[in-house]
């Protein structure tokens, strides 16, 4: 009997690396695939005792990658508020969806909205910003399904950013 050549041997090593690309693709796709998109609740509250009259705040949620950029107009706002006398202010409620991982459960940051971003503006003065990374109050569980979270912030008028930073210099 004469010994396998070494093109037959080398054949069953093609063949098993193919499959375990194959194989690693595919817990690729199941890994970036949600098993399930869920729904949370969320209020924003803002308190800006010494800003000035006439204010307006709007607010945007989606994924870091998507955060608009510096120039940000206003345009697809999910709700807008004007400041009260005291400087306070309820946005509506927003449905943050939460995408769940297979395997882990933690949350696929593509498909999450975990940033928001609150946009104050005054007429005839530069627009001001405050943003609020969601990461750990989803993580925390305190962000999730059957859950209203409350947030609410005080800030000075001086201390508000001026521009939104790029998305990989976000918190």
């Amino acid at each position: 009997m004469a010994p396998a050549s070494i093109h037959h041997r080398r054949r069953w090593f093609y063949v098993l690396w193919t499959c375990l690309l194959l194989l690693s693709l595919g817990a690729l796709v199941l890994w970036n695939l949600p098993t399930r998109t869920d729904q949370a609740s969320l209020q924003m509250g803002v308190v800006i005792p010494d800003a000035p009259s006439g204010a307006r705040v709007q607010v945007w949620a989606g994924p870091r990658a998507r955060c608009p950029h510096p120039a940000w107009d206003g345009r697809g706002s999910l709700g807008e508020a004007a400041l009260g006398p005291a400087g306070d202010a309820r946005l509506p409620l927003l449905r943050v969806p939460i995408a769940r991982r297979r395997w882990v459960k933690d949350f696929i940051p593509g498909r999450t909205w975990e940033i928001v971003l609150l946009r104050v503006v005054v007429p005839g003065q530069p627009d001001k910003f405050i943003i609020y990374p969601l990461t750990l109050d989803i993580r925390a569980g305190l962000l999730g399904p059957g859950r209203k979270l409350l947030i609410t912030s005080q800030s000075k008028w001086a201390k508000l950013r001026v521009e939104v930073p790029p998305p990989n210099g976000l918190p």
